[in-house]
């Protein structure tokens, strides 16, 4: 069986769900091909890029150049192209095929893709990637099923609904298979029109061959916080730098280190600054895989305080927090989004509400306070959680099973 990954971007150092989940179904012995409309971040890649030689697997669709003008007249050269083919003049179908057509996105690929990618199914990640699956496959650009995850920003940010809206619900019918990754998304999907047939929960997981628990530990002085995440609004970040200024406040010592990066960063280190907190918060920015699994190894508690974004962005649940819980680290988040369905408050982690800094720093104060015995059955707790409702390896099984049978 063929599996085709159907992606706006790739690769993307942030999206490392999306690296896993590829190279589980290489590892399955399925066939493997990734169809990316843009090339990614090829220099801040994680080793299984390197490994897998995940390029050589990749075809993208768009090589184009900067700027709006320059992306314009490139498509319309090779919507010329190509005019000749029936399906390039069909993506100008301003009707049927909306923004898509307008920009002449559609109808350049189908001006340069002169034989059609083939797969059983093509997994869509993001609902948009799976929206323009669905075109493509209308036009003959691919041709195979298509099962369309969604992840969080993609159904509930407002500025993606507006105009998306309209879209998924075609999508609802003409794709094959919506796989949201929580119980939440599902309820959404079904009230936007999905039928429920067509919904599966697929949840994103880890690979727990990789995380070995750690011995338990006491908080140390200083107390290790650690956070590896995009640097975005809906992580919360600034509500721990805020958090951590308390913290300093009450004389409550402490190292933070904030891994990642994304447009928040600049913002992020202003606040820090502003604080005066730079000899306490540290943000290194982007790290390999083996790099951060060392910090980790260092860190007393994980913290992950997601918040709604003023967008209506919202995570979905947060594949960080999974592997910090696997590898036996405590955690702390928020009641936000699925985060409830992985950590159970008090007794496999702790959450606070959304954007409270002062409940983030009297949790974090009280924690550095918890010794071994207080601590071990939390750890214990978290670690089967994730065994039976986010093993990676079963999740990917059964999502195959699931594609099989499609």
């Amino acid at each position: 069986m063929k599996v085709g990954f159907f992606l706006l971007k790739f690769p993307l150092s942030s999206e490392t769900f999306v690296l896993n989940q590829i190279t589980a179904f290489i590892d399955m012995g399925f066939e493997v091909e990734i169809v990316a409309l843009q090339k990614g971040d090829t220099q801040n890649t994680h080793a299984a890029w390197t490994k897998y030689n995940l390029a050589a697997r990749t075809r993208w669709l768009q090589d184009e150049p900067t700027g709006k003008v320059a992306k314009l007249r490139h498509r319309a050269s090779q919507t010329l192209r190509g005019i000749h083919r029936k399906n390039t003049w069909q993506a100008l179908n301003l009707k049927r095929y909306g923004a898509e057509s307008r920009n002449l996105i559609l109808s350049a690929i189908c001006g340069q893709v002169s034989t059609p990618f083939y797969a059983d199914v093509f997994i869509a990640h993001f609902g948009p990637a799976g929206v323009t699956a669905a075109k493509l496959r209308e036009l003959g650009v691919i041709r195979g099923k298509i099962a369309t995850i969604f992840h969080g920003i993609d159904i509930s940010s407002r500025e993606v609904l507006n105009h998306y809206t309209p879209e998924y619900q075609q999508l609802f019918r003409r794709g094959d298979l919506m796989l949201p990754i929580s119980d939440l998304w599902a309820g959404r999907l079904q009230k936007m029109g999905c039928p429920r047939e067509k919904i599966a929960v697929s949840r994103m997981g880890v690979d727990m061959t990789r995380f070995s628990p750690r011995p338990v530990k006491a908080p140390a002085t200083p107390l290790e916080i650690i956070s590896v995440a995009r640097l975005t609004e809906k992580k919360g970040l600034h509500v721990a730098i805020e958090a951590c200024r308390q913290l300093k406040e009450q004389g409550v010592a402490f190292r933070y280190r904030i891994l990642g990066i994304g447009p928040w960063e600049r913002r992020l280190r202003t606040l820090i600054e502003q604080y005066q907190l730079e000899d306490v918060v540290e943000m290194p920015g982007f790290k390999p895989s083996h790099e951060v699994k060392a910090m980790l190894d260092d860190a007393d508690v994980f913290l992950l305080p997601s918040v709604t974004g003023a967008d209506g962005d919202m995570e979905g649940i947060p594949v960080a927090l999974m592997e910090a819980m696997a590898v036996g680290i405590p955690v702390v988040s928020t009641l936000h989004s699925g985060i409830p369905e992985l950590v159970e408050a008090d007794k496999s982690g702790w959450l606070v509400p959304e954007n409270d800094a002062r409940a983030l720093a009297q949790r974090l104060a009280a924690f550095s306070q918890l010794d071994t015995d207080e601590l071990a059955p939390v750890v214990k707790r978290a670690r089967e959680k994730v065994e039976h409702d986010f093993n990676q390896q079963v999740i990917n099984r059964e999502l195959a099973s699931l594609l099989q049978a499609l």
